[in-house]
């Protein structure tokens, strides 16, 4: 696909919708889904699939569409994650191989604080 056919799709696609880009049945996709060879969120009963995830996918060397290539040097390695409070959704920029369980950790922890202080001044 081109740059401005994957543009076209929404960014979050139903497992019906992944699998007709794909070319796959919706049962394939939802195998591909429950091994982990696509990542995907399961709401209920049903798979969401993100536009960048099936760009990756198809074509692992292909920078999504809202996402600038970033150079890979030693200091953007070392670079914290960046932390963004969209209206309570904690959403986390990181380089992909660096490891967040501790970052994670250490934020839900001073949520929780924070919240508490909230509760009790």
């Amino acid at each position: 696909m081109t740059t401005s056919q994957w543009a076209d799709l929404p960014l979050v696609l139903t497992s019906e919708q992944a699998a007709k880009v794909l070319q796959l049945t919706r049962r394939t996709v939802t195998n591909m889904l429950d091994r982990g060879d696509l990542r995907g969120v399961k709401i209920g009963k049903e798979w969401r699939i993100s536009r960048a995830e099936l760009m990756r996918f198809v074509e692992p060397d292909v920078t999504p569409v809202s996402q600038p290539r970033q150079a890979a040097d030693a200091s953007s390695m070392d670079a914290a994650p960046l932390v963004i409070d969209e209206g309570g959704i904690l959403v986390v920029q990181a380089q992909p191989l660096q490891d967040l369980s501790d970052f994670v950790q250490r934020e839900r922890e001073r949520r929780i604080a924070d919240q508490i202080g909230q509760v009790m001044p």
